[in-house]
């Protein structure tokens, strides 16, 4: 018979390479374990006596024991669970059901890709498989836009597995969205406009078809409003006030109001007696009868979405306002405006530059003195001098405020001071004026335009020598 072997520590025993120690201890429910420790003995025995107090900890009530670890369930087992918790979501009301139908797509996309993946483990599921989904995606013909749709609904589902606990990390964390060449959104030109009022005004409104059709287009468009926005039971007779229309119900979940023209009151004068709200289709409806009156109209690639789209140009172009405009449609912010209408508002850079240029021209400006609304004849500018150049070294350390140096020119005149200007009062306050170059005088006249507004005064450019 061997004899027992003995330790220095109780409950470590030295492994077969040097520095590794076995920790040996029962834990709170009385099952034995062991775990390997690379250090010294002696640490080795300060985290067994660390683990040992933490197992009387929770043997004793005063800690709670730790969860055991979910077992890894497989993909069909998830989408179960993911779908049993947006119904509830979408019951809440606190959900669409056109968001767990977008994922329900996503999911049998993926299944359409590699039907195994069903019943494979979660942890066994890799990047790998989301980069050649991505690949089976494109080649079938789907657009980016389509594609970055499916991982938007794949990443919502497994960050829901990470959320429950099934899995670790999301097997998507590093799968990139497919690029998206920027083109400028669809919008209805001018001839197409005059196309389609003609169409509108020829519809025979007696056929029930037809005159559907022209209150739907009139409506989107003098709403801007998408088209899930206006149908029942999302848009009722009680979002039609007395002066506005109130979208509540919006894809950004951001309530918003149109005012209500007289367009508008009409094309609800004449649906009032349909029940419940003014658009009674589903959205399939709403395209049919749409894309009827375009095809009489000769416009092509064009949808109900058009409408929204030529809606927002148009608003901008009246306003010249992105941000009205980025209310008027109900975007989330500014940001997504510009970047739809970013062709709209590049292609008036250059009547907005024109128009600038016309401020800025000092010959198109003239000079008068002015106290508020009220003219001064009267009044008359402060001469200035005639400007003295030198070309000899200055000593900067005599030069006074009133002497200017340019690049390479020293220019000496007086200054407008306070005194001789109506409506600035602070001594501290001059204006100078740089005569040297014809942009410095095109400087000055775009802050005059500035100052005049907080100074209540003007320059009088007619005065001044350009050379």
């Amino acid at each position: 018979m061997g004899t027992r072997k003995h330790y220095r520590y109780t409950g470590i025993r030295p492994g077969k390479t040097s520095g590794i120690w076995y920790i040996g201890y029962t834990d709170w429910r009385g099952v034995r374990h062991q775990k390997s420790f690379t250090g010294s003995e002696a640490n080795a025995a300060k985290l067994r006596r660390y683990i040992l107090v933490e197992q009387d900890k929770i043997r004793n009530g005063l800690q709670t024991p730790p969860e055991a670890p979910k077992a890894v369930v497989t993909l069909y087992q998830l989408w179960e669970a993911f779908e049993a918790d947006r119904r509830l979501k979408i019951d809440s009301g606190s959900m669409e059901e056109a968001s767990l139908a977008r994922c329900r797509n996503t999911y049998n996309a993926l299944l359409e890709y590699d039907p195994a993946l069903k019943s494979r483990r979660l942890d066994k599921i890799w990047s790998t498989d989301f980069e050649g989904f991505k690949i089976h995606r494109q080649e079938r013909g789907f657009a980016a836009e389509g594609v970055n749709t499916n991982l938007r609904g794949l990443r919502t589902l497994f960050n829901f597995a990470v959320d429950q606990g099934f899995i670790d990390k999301s097997p998507l964390k590093g799968i990139l969205l497919v690029k998206v060449p920027h083109s400028d959104v669809r919008y209805l030109n001018e001839d197409e406009l005059r196309s389609l009022y003609f169409t509108l005004e020829h519809l025979d409104l007696s056929i029930l078809f037809q005159r559907d059709g022209r209150d739907l287009v009139l409506f989107l468009l003098y709403t801007g409003c998408r088209v899930g926005e206006a149908l029942f039971p999302t848009f009722t007779w009680a979002n039609n006030g007395q002066d506005a229309l109130h979208f509540h119900q919006t894809k950004t979940s951001s309530a918003r109001s149109i005012p209500k023209g007289e367009q508008i009151k009409e094309i609800l004068e004449g649906r009032k007696h349909e029940a419940g709200g003014p658009f009674r289709f589903d959205k399939y409806a709403v395209y049919k009868r749409v894309k009827w009156v375009f095809e009489q109209a000769g416009i092509e690639n064009a949808s109900p979405h058009t409408l929204r789209k030529t809606a927002g140009s148009l608003f901008y172009l009246a306003t010249r306002d992105i941000f009205a405009t980025s209310r008027f449609l109900g975007h989330s912010s500014v940001n997504v405006t510009e970047k739809h209408y970013a062709g709209l508002i590049q292609s008036l850079q250059v009547e907005n530059y024109r128009a600038f240029e016309e401020v800025v021209n000092p010959d198109s400006l003239y000079i008068r003195y002015s106290t508020g609304n009220v003219e001064q004849s009267s009044v008359k500018p402060p001469d200035i001098a005639e400007p003295v150049f030198s070309s000899e070294k200055e000593d900067f350390s005599s030069r006074t405020p009133d002497a200017i140096r340019t690049r390479d020119l020293r220019l000496r005149r007086p200054l407008l001071y306070p005194a001789e200007l109506p409506g600035l009062n602070t001594a501290r306050n001059y204006i100078s004026i740089p005569l040297t170059t014809q942009r410095n005088v095109r400087r000055w006249s775009a802050l005059t335009q500035f100052y005049q507004g907080c100074f209540s005064f003007v320059c009088d450019f007619s005065r001044l020598k350009l050379f």
